[in-house]
Order: structure tokens, then C-alpha cells, then sequence
């Protein structure tokens, strides 16, 4: 879109700086006395996304699914046709940056996986020998109980960090394929 002569809308964003997979809502608001027919958000200088005008609305909304992608200079206007179907344009809103960082690495990320296995190890070891012990003292266990016993512990134990890292891995894969080329979806509140 590019700036015409009509007056400007007032651009909003609940937020400046956002991780990779947040949501920023975007604002837009014009002048009660404006009939516009057509919203248009921009990045860096670039239409983005637009919405139709609903006649007597003067608040639009849109929310950005964030990627690493989405840091820019973000604008609003608007466009107005009249009866001899002449477009006319606003000048584009203050324009407002965004900043995108890269999400908080999750705990199996700042906690060796290797420090993770050994601390289940060690737990299991101290597990059997007490589990072991307390057969001595009481009632009679036959060794294949014990022994399977055993197997589902350590099955327990390992299976956890296992998973998550296998979740962890998958939800950073589909973050960045569940918005492509950062175009926002629109909602109404």
C-alpha cells in the first residue's frame, strides 16, 4: 500500500519484544469520520496482511504467530473507495519494532543429557540394592521377581527423559512450520 493523504491510524502492539512461537496482537485504529474500506497491516514498508473494512468499525485486531523471522517495523493504514470506485489511502501509523529472540532452551537443553542418564543409574543402582535388601529381610522373593522387578524400574526411569526429548524435539520442528513466511492470522475480540 502506498501512503496517501488521508489521516493516519493509531497502531498498537501489546508487546515489543517476543520469543520464537509467542503471539503479539496488533492493533489498528482510525477516525470515526473515515469509511474505510480496507485495513492493511505492514512490515518494514511491505503490505503484510490486509482485512476488509466492516462499515462503523474502528478497531481492527491481528495476531502474529512469532518466528525468528518476524523482527521488523510494523505499520498500519488504511484505504477508503468511494462511489466512483477511486481508492484513496491514509498515511501510514507511527511505526512500532519488534524484537524476536529465540525461546528459553528447555531443561534437557542446559542439563546434559549425560549428567540426566547417570543420575538414573546411580537412582536405579541405589533402588536395587534397597529393594534387594528388603527381600532379605522379609517374606521370600523368587530372583526372576526381582529381576523383572527391576527391568520395569529402570524402564521407568529411562523412558522419561527419553520422551521429553523426543517432545522437545518435535514441538521446535512444527514451531516454525505452523506460521509460514509470518503471515498473521486476523482475529476479532
Amino acid at each position: 500500500m502506498s501512503p496517501g493523504d488521508l489521516p493516519a491510524p493509531v497502531f498498537y502492539m501489546n508487546t515489543f519484544h517476543a520469543q520464537d512461537g509467542e503471539q503479539v496482537f496488533f492493533h489498528c485504529s482510525i477516525d470515526w469520520h473515515i469509511a474505510a474500506t480496507r485495513i492493511v497491516f505492514c512490515k518494514d514498508g511491505v503490505e503484510a496482511y490486509s482485512l476488509k473494512a466492516q462499515q462503523g468499525q474502528l478497531s481492527y485486531f491481528m495476531v502474529l504467530n512469532v518466528t525468528r523471522g518476524s523482527s521488523g517495523t510494523y505499520t498500519c493504514g488504511y484505504q477508503h473507495r468511494n462511489e466512483s470506485n477511486w481508492v484513496r489511502s491514509s498515511a501510514l501509523s507511527a511505526s512500532r519494532n519488534l524484537t524476536v529472540t529465540a525461546p528459553h532452551p528447555g531443561l534437557l537443553h542446559t542439563f546434559p543429557v549425560g549428567i540426566a542418564l547417570a543420575v538414573a543409574a546411580v537412582s536405579i543402582v541405589l533402588l536395587a540394592a534397597a529393594s534387594y535388601c528388603a527381600v532379605k529381610k522379609g517374606p521370600a522373593m523368587p530372583l526372576w521377581v526381582w529381576i523383572l522387578r527391576s527391568a520395569l524400574t529402570l524402564l521407568l526411569l529411562t523412558s522419561a527423559p527419553i520422551i521429553t526429548l523426543i517432545l522437545e524435539t518435535w514441538s521446535h520442528c512444527a514451531s516454525g512450520a505452523r506460521q509460514p513466511r509470518d503471515i498473521p492470522v486476523p482475529v476479532t475480540l
